[in-house]
């Protein structure tokens, strides 16, 4: 199983970054990238709005279905469904608005935290891809995202980010957007 990210670029991408974070959890980090795109599968789209107003229960029997999309279907549902409430909120609806400002780190890292089912941790490493994948800058960010990769050694094995690279290897390796 290969790790493939979503295109923050397309329709939804930006949604099923942050639900990848989110799902990064218990389970292995191709899986959990995998998981919204098997979401919006079955619901035949991702739309924060419909999300938002799911019910968790049958948002939950979704994600139940064989193949699972998450062992942890229950928690996963609700924290759908809070992240959904949370960017129609705050964000006007679009996870792309979380950190289209290129906030500093630690305004990231609030932002993210603030959002059900991402801790520091999660949110370390969704600052790590954001920075290091996807090229945006995020101002002294360097220091999450070395402890993103170094807390993760699943994500550093899939990037072929060695333990002596973590130092220096928080730099893009796509092009800025």
């Amino acid at each position: 199983m290969t790790l493939e990210f979503p295109d923050l670029a397309a329709d939804g991408g930006d949604l099923m970054f942050l639900l990848g974070i989110m799902f990064n959890q218990q389970i292995r980090a191709e899986a959990a990238w995998k998981a919204p795109a098997r979401l919006r599968k079955r619901l035949g789209v991702l739309d924060v709005d419909e999300l938002a107003d799911a019910d968790p229960a049958t948002l939950a029997a979704v994600m139940r279905d064989r193949p699972m999309i998450h062992p942890f279907t229950t928690s996963m549902a609700t924290y759908t469904i809070g992240i959904c409430n949370r960017l129609i909120a705050l964000f006007d609806a679009r996870a792309e608005n979380v950190w289209a400002d290129h906030p500093d780190a630690v305004t990231l890292l609030r932002r993210l935290t603030g959002f059900p089912g991402i801790g520091r941790h999660k949110a370390a490493v969704a600052i790590a891809l954001l920075i290091r994948e996807y090229g945006i800058p995020i101002s002294d960010g360097t220091g999450l995202a070395r402890e993103g990769f170094a807390s993760c050694p699943r994500l550093r094995e899939v990037l072929t980010i060695r333990e002596t690279e973590i130092d220096q290897d928080v730099t893009p390796h796509r092009p800025l957007r």
